[in-house]
């Protein structure tokens, strides 16, 4: 049997599960979630109806042959697994940034844009700050359409922000935010991830901070420009990366990759990140996990997209893998995994 049937069974076992809960109990990719779902259909397993999953006296029979039991919750209700408590002076950050970005721009799917929950925001801060990589540090942020620049202002703690965002929306509006809150530290500019660092910014960071595209080309094109404005070893970097549209394979060749470029992983954290999607885009505007789903599955009834954080630490000078100038066109943001991710 395999890991991903043994975990869907697992959690029907608990009781019914919309098809956007049964995304979360997966442990591969969308790909792999979809097949699955569909033997477990077609093999009489499990029933669909009114968008929720049963198993059938059949599945159930199943389960009592393998040994199965319910899947029972061990994560912790109060910071969900996440590892970070927003109590202290950590629920104010949280509350202060809600209120500075409540008229934030629209997710846009020309950049692969979508936000994370608000509280995560709050929480990647502190995390950060838990690993000392935050009090007079310089501060690197490629790609901030999660606003962690802000976040990062309200705490007063960094040296210096600077952002590299290719969203003119963001640039803008990041650059007023931080004017009129005071925040002297933090600016942004428009760079586009194909371009390297201009002289001036490479090696001038302690951190860096990106929430990057998941093909291989994407990512390593991501990391390699983060390594190039870091200052070297010692260094430190936080970057989300998923279990739904990155395959354990897939996580294997960006480890490897890590490694190569001079970075140990000192930290995962799974289901770190909850993205806030709007249910009516994915439902309309062609995303694979609605298309390719074996039924109609309605719209998101939860917070179904995910990442795990990872930090990763630089234990020797850095080799970024890409430099120099390089094209990619649709290819930085699609792949045969990507089903959370609109065709551009």
């Amino acid at each position: 049997m395999t890991r991903i049937r043994r975990n869907l069974i697992r959690a029907l076992l608990s009781g019914d599960k919309t098809y956007w809960e049964l995304i979360r109990f997966q442990d591969d990719s969308l790909p792999k979630f979809e097949e699955e779902l569909t033997s477990l259909l077609s093999e009489g397993l499990i029933n669909s109806h009114n968008h929720h999953f049963t198993l059938t006296d059949k599945g159930k029979a199943l389960a009592a042959q393998e040994h199965l039991s319910p899947y029972v919750s061990p994560v912790c209700d109060t910071c969900h697994g996440k590892t970070i408590l927003l109590n202290g002076p950590y629920e104010n950050w949280s509350k202060q940034f809600r209120e500075i970005t409540n008229d934030r721009p629209k997710a846009i799917k020309d950049y692969d844009q979508g936000y994370v929950i608000t509280e995560d925001t709050i929480r990647r801060v502190t995390l950060i700050h838990r690993f000392g990589d935050l009090e007079n540090k310089d501060i690197l942020i490629v790609g901030d359409d999660d606003l962690t620049s802000l976040a990062l202002g309200i705490t007063g703690f960094p040296r210096s922000v600077k952002v590299l965002e290719v969203d003119k929306r963001l640039v803008e509006y990041i650059n007023g935010k931080a004017q009129s809150l005071g925040f002297k530290n933090i600016s942004a500019e428009l760079y586009d991830v194909q371009n390297p660092f201009r002289e001036e910014l490479q090696r001038s960071f302690d951190v860096f901070i990106t929430d990057p595209v998941e093909t291989i080309d994407g990512i390593t094109l991501f990391l390699s420009r983060c390594a190039e404005g870091l200052r070297g070893e010692d260094s430190t970097g936080y970057f989300g990366l998923t279990h739904l549209e990155s395959s354990r394979k897939k996580w294997y060749e960006i480890q490897k990759r890590l490694l190569d470029m001079g970075f140990v992983i000192t930290d995962i954290i799974r289901d770190f990140h909850e993205y806030d999607l709007d249910p009516q885009d994915l439902l309309t505007q062609g995303f694979r996990v609605v298309t390719e789903a074996p039924v109609n599955v309605g719209a998101p009834d939860i917070y179904f997209y995910t990442s795990d954080y990872y930090r990763v630490y630089a234990v020797q000078d850095l080799k970024p893998l890409v430099t120099g100038t390089i094209v990619l066109s649709d290819e930085l943001y699609y792949d045969d995994e990507a089903f959370v991710t609109a065709e551009r």
